[in-house]
């Protein structure tokens, strides 16, 4: 049987991008999107585009107020200087999957002018264990309230139950826009399949 999980990682395919977690220097995000456009013949002004993205997704995530979550984000076309989705990942200690499923019910509540359009529950098993969560379509109304300008984001918020752990890992892919992937639920689970997580024995 095994016990709390003490290492987790994800192996992500090409275009995607690990930003530098915990506290950071104030370069970090051009130092970033430099890295990302290395090798790269872009137009002038393509990293400090890239760069003042790669700020609203670290704003955004520490937002939250959740701490130890690993970020990444998807830059297919470096040219573009475009993020397509971002990624994060956190460590769920003795969360069971009932619980889970009543924290999804709930994930519009905290987005300031967002209502649930569409909502579909995910299933998957992978190498790392169960998963279980839900594919959301979440309409952001502007401010004048005007429904022909609302913004639909795209999301998926799945959690990972190794076997016989009392932990999960809990990830979540928000695309930049409806369209951006053919269909988000099965790339994220798609992403997954990657997570590596060891568990230890418990004392």
């Amino acid at each position: 049987m095994s016990g709390p999980i003490t290492e987790f990682g994800i192996g992500l395919p090409e275009g995607w991008h690990v930003l530098p977690s915990g506290p950071v220097e104030p370069g970090w995000a051009q130092e970033t999107a430099h890295a990302i456009l290395a090798g790269h013949d872009v137009p002038d002004g393509t990293a400090d585009d890239l760069a003042a993205r790669l700020t609203m997704v670290r704003t955004s995530v520490d937002a939250t107020g959740v701490t130890g979550a690993s970020t990444a984000v998807l830059v297919e076309s470096p040219v573009a200087g475009f993020v397509q989705a971002m990624l994060t990942m956190v460590l769920g200690r003795r969360l069971a999957p009932d619980t889970y499923d009543e924290q999804l019910a709930h994930v519009a509540e905290g987005l300031d002018d967002a209502q649930v359009m569409g909502q579909q529950a995910v299933e998957a098993t992978v190498p790392a264990g169960a998963v279980r969560g839900a594919h959301f379509l979440i309409g952001h109304l502007p401010q004048d309230e005007d429904v022909a300008g609302v913004h639909l984001e795209e999301r998926v918020h799945l959690g990972v139950f190794p076997p016989g752990s009392p932990d999960m890992v809990d990830i979540t892919v928000i695309a930049a826009s409806v369209g951006v992937f053919e269909d988000l639920a099965s790339a994220a689970v798609g992403l997954v399949e990657g997570l590596d997580v060891t568990t230890g024995a418990t004392a």
